[in-house]
């Protein structure tokens, strides 16, 4: 999301006015951006689809609280997404765990809490679900993650393929075969597939669910189970920086009418459909706070130098599989009214102690920055605080508020 398009969900002057009351470093997320995203997603999705969160996007309560008011579920990776997920009102019965290293005590807790799907990744995992329902004396409801063995092109982080991520299509049928011969502690609730993140071309996710529908075609014709659901995953990418194009949503949504109204796949329509965006979400719904500490010349150009770094926000400094790091859309707050000054180009840095922690570069500013001004990166709404490496040098934890 651009700039401005931020600013025509909430008012500049709102940012700046909370950006000087919220002290610095810290994250805003605002809801009102996080529900008109939800609105844009429901409407580019045939009507039989469920949304689902990916939580790892970002866990925060305030915005976890809010999806849940709306009826979104959540997708889970570890146990603490999962408690957090339901103390927030997600109820366990819209929860999937996902995940290739779940623990054997993670699954019997996730079994206790009766989530609608531990979606196994390996066929020993699936040995393991069994033996903790049999211990826990409870069924466990268990999905097949499936790797159809091929990554997305054009995704920004592939997660299939030789990844270390689901079962092989392969083993698809020995998957299968073995829950039908313990259905007194597994009961199958379908596929789910997540073959990559950050995907910004229509075409790609359409051709993404077509395949993934071929792969639920192959389940059905194995005959071993009923289908009872087909989880898409998420990947629905968003423009961080400028001149990136964001995702088509209206040719996206006239690929999946089309998709989904083809006769091929009339036999898939009984199942529930369910996607789980994370990023698409939340992702432009948060703004990343910082103060300018210092201001100094530097070989090549000034530096400005904020209370923030890569240790609160990985992903400015290129972190999360960026191969060539881009300067996020950003904005200058003076804390006092100045003239303009355009001209002026600046690296900004972070307050660690590395030449990693590197936020933007040769970037203009509108105005004659000074220390005590603050700087604003948008698109920080996901795979921010808790993405990043925290301990790094001890600094405090950046502040989180979610405002409407």
């Amino acid at each position: 999301m651009t700039r401005s398009e931020f600013f025509d969900l909430v008012g500049r002057e709102e940012v700046q006015r909370l950006a000087r009351a919220s002290g610095t470093p810290a994250y805003l997320y605002f809801l009102r951006v996080v529900r008109k995203r939800h609105a844009d997603l429901v409407g580019c999705l045939p009507r039989r689809f469920d949304v689902y969160y990916a939580v790892k996007a970002n866990p925060h309560p305030g915005l976890l609280r809010e999806l849940g008011s709306m009826g979104i579920g959540a997708d889970v990776a570890s146990i603490g997404e999962l408690e957090a997920a339901i103390s927030q009102g997600i109820p366990p019965g819209r929860v999937e765990f996902s995940g290739p290293g779940k623990t054997e005590s993670e699954i019997a807790k996730a079994i206790q809490h009766g989530v609608s799907s531990i979606n196994a990744e390996s066929l020993a995992e699936l040995e393991i679900i069994a033996r903790a329902s049999v211990r826990e004396g409870r069924i466990a409801q268990v999905g097949i993650r499936l790797n159809p063995g091929v990554a997305p092109t054009q995704a920004g982080l592939r997660m299939s393929g030789a990844t270390q991520f689901g079962i092989q299509a392969a083993n698809l049928e020995q998957a299968l075969r073995f829950i039908r011969s313990n259905d007194r502690a597994l009961r199958f609730t379908g596929l789910h597939v997540h073959t990559g993140s950050q995907i910004l071309s229509s075409e790609a996710v359409a051709e993404n669910f077509r395949s993934i529908l071929e792969l639920a075609l192959l389940s059905e014709d194995l005959g071993l189970l009923p289908l009872q659901k087909i989880n898409f995953g998420g990947g629905w990418g968003i423009s961080y920086f400028p001149h990136q194009a964001p995702l088509d949503l209206a040719d996206l949504s006239s690929r999946l009418a089309d998709l989904f109204n083809d006769s091929r796949y009339a036999s898939l329509k009984t199942a529930r459909h369910i996607v789980e965006p994370g990023r698409f979400l939340v992702g432009e719904s948060g703004v990343y706070v910082t103060t300018v500490l210092y201001r100094k010349p530097g070989a090549r150009r000034e530096f400005l130098i904020v209370d923030g770094g890569m240790h609160q926000h990985y992903l400015l400094a290129g972190g999360m599989g960026q191969v060539i790091r881009r300067n996020f859309e950003l904005d200058y707050f003076p804390v006092l009214d100045r003239p303009s000054r355009h001209g002026s180009s600046f690296d900004v840095a972070g307050c660690l102690c590395t030449p990693q922690d590197l936020l933007a570069t040769d970037v203009l500013a509108h105005c004659d920055v000074r220390p005590g001004d603050h700087i604003v990166f948008f698109n920080s709404g996901a795979y921010g605080l808790t993405a990043s490496p925290l301990l790094f040098l001890g600094h405090r934890l950046a502040a989180e508020t979610a405002l409407d």
